[in-house]
């Protein structure tokens, strides 16, 4: 499937650099269907994945089993084939994306199109595979959805936080065998995969438009933690650690690893070792790390994050076009042996100013598989 338009974000192309193509050797350019941005299109193929993903282990499958069997039995025969889905339909678990429903259909079933008590059979499934800080964003996202929803116009009036966001189910939910949770929408992508033991929680995919917003006196910003340790982390740089993690071989106006890449190759290395980083800043790595693996349930988040810091010599930070939490295109990128993350500030179409894109991959666990080729 391809889409060649994004109703919420930009479908102007806002790069600065020619080069922004060459950024991204793993498929189209780094402003193009790494995050829909540019309004290029996202194509969805299958790819050949298996079940041995490296995982830190630490799943939580025997609590997470009986709610997705618990909401399965919630449904009738058709929504139940509706939810269900071979857990080797790759071409249908590799479909994730920013862009809202309107513009890229997700696979299984709506939210909206289900009774209150199975729309909270469906949510249980997140809160049980989640840690309290990630549902609680997924259900911020999900909020922002509505507040531009109220806001209308700009191809915002098919939002919504029940018609934008829908769940799949891969597989027989077992302890013992390989199965997935696909759970996403419009800047919200979780793809849960458990195999006894062993989780992948990657792809994952979040943002938010706008980045700050107030709905009934409450105020919201889901992407607080993400922000909040990556700007941190680039600010406090010195001039010249600073030059040295700059990305020098192209800008990019969205994500270079985001929906539709799924070929398993990521750019060259870039940037500034953490290594040559101090205590401290080594640190704010840590906690832009948690940001991310903190969404998973406890246990699993632990061990993933002892992983992921035992690799830390061997990881990389790097930036490109600015690193201010308001300018355009600011771009970041925490590049480990297995971790990859990026951050962008992109364009918005149904809100002035920038607003947020975040992608977060194992590179050698997306998808609960070692080595996921195109």
């Amino acid at each position: 499937m391809t889409v060649t338009a994004c109703s919420s974000d930009s479908s102007t192309s806002t790069s600065t650099d020619s080069s922004s193509a060459s950024g991204n050797p793993g498929g189209p350019g780094g402003g193009g269907p790494g995050g829909g941005g540019g309004g290029v299109g996202q194509t969805f193929t299958a790819v050949d994945l298996d079940s041995d993903g490296v995982s830190a282990g630490g799943a939580n499958t025997a609590a997470v089993v009986p709610v997705v069997q618990a909401f399965l039995a919630t449904l009738d025969a058709d929504d139940a084939d509706t939810v269900s889905y071979d857990f080797d339909d790759t071409q249908a678990r590799t479909t994730w994306s920013n862009y809202p429903q309107t513009a890229v259909p997700r696979e299984g079933i709506k939210l909206s199109d289900l009774s209150e008590d199975q729309q909270q059979a469906a949510l249980a499934i997140l809160t049980t595979a989640l840690s309290t800080d990630g549902a609680t964003q997924d259900e911020d996202i999900r909020t922002a959805d509505d507040y531009l929803m109220s806001l209308g116009g700009q191809g915002a009036d098919g939002f919504g936080s029940l018609v934008d966001y829908s769940i799949a189910v891969y597989g027989t939910p077992s302890t013992t065998a390989p199965f997935t949770v696909q759970f996403g929408g419009h800047h919200l992508a979780r793809n849960l995969t458990y195999n006894g033991d062993a989780i992948s929680q990657t792809p994952q995919f979040v943002g938010t438009e706008p980045t700050t917003f107030t709905v009934d006196g409450t105020a919201y910003e889901p992407l607080q933690a993400e922000s909040t340790a990556l700007f941190a982390l680039f600010d406090g740089l010195t001039d010249d650690q600073r030059t040295g993690a700059e990305i020098t071989s192209g800008t990019f106006d969205d994500l270079v690893m985001g929906p539709g890449v799924d070929n398993g190759q990521f750019p060259e290395t870039e940037g500034l070792a953490v290594s040559e980083l101090d205590e401290s800043q080594q640190q704010l790595v840590i906690d832009a790390l948690q940001a991310y693996v903190g969404d998973l349930s406890t246990e699993a988040a632990t061990a993933t994050m002892a992983q992921y810091t035992a690799e830390l010599d061997q990881t990389t930070i790097g930036w490109s076009n600015n690193t201010g939490p308001t300018d355009e295109n600011s771009y970041l990128r925490i590049d480990g042996p297995s971790v990859w993350i990026e951050f962008v500030n992109t364009r918005s179409q149904s809100t002035p100013d920038i607003h947020f894109h975040s992608v977060y991959r194992d590179k050698n666990n997306d998808y609960g598989s070692s080595n996921v080729s195109g």
